[in-house]
């Protein structure tokens, strides 16, 4: 999948997304240990532009506080596929939906959470932790003893 991504926000477009960078840029210009930048990240590809509103943080996290879509699918959306593949690729965790965005359209963000695209600990608790974690913690945990 082929796209381009601009952030709003001048950390995260002057360190391209990057979180080491993002991070080197925050010890060098603040004395806080802990951050949270703000940005519209707008997402540019063949289907047209996205624009998600995000908030990241010291802890590598991704935060979706609001979505304008580039298409009307449900189930083939390029955009939020693209900020995951994104934020994996920069060092970032995988992005969650903030639990209101998810309870205003549940259909939609649990197809993403389904299929690992995003993260969501309000979906974790409402339908439990999904059969691969749950396979890939029980692997973690074979081998500690």
């Amino acid at each position: 999948m082929e796209f381009e991504i601009e952030f709003t926000d001048i950390t995260l477009a002057e360190a391209d997304g990057y979180f080491k960078e993002v991070q080197e840029i925050m010890k060098r210009d603040s004395p806080c240990k802990v951050w949270h930048l703000r940005s519209n990240a707008t997402i540019t590809s063949e289907s047209g532009i996205g624009i998600i509103e995000i908030q990241c943080n010291n802890e590598k996290d991704i935060y979706i506080l609001n979505y304008n879509s580039s298409i009307g699918d449900l189930f083939y959306n390029p955009d939020i596929q693209a900020l995951s593949m994104w934020a994996q690729e920069s060092g970032w965790n995988i992005p969650q939906p903030h639990p209101d965005l998810v309870k205003s359209n549940i259909s939609f963000w649990k197809h993403f959470w389904e299929t690992f695209i995003i993260d969501s600990d309000y979906m974790d608790e409402k339908y439990g932790i999904r059969p691969q974690l749950v396979i890939d913690k029980k692997k973690r945990n074979k081998g500690k003893k």
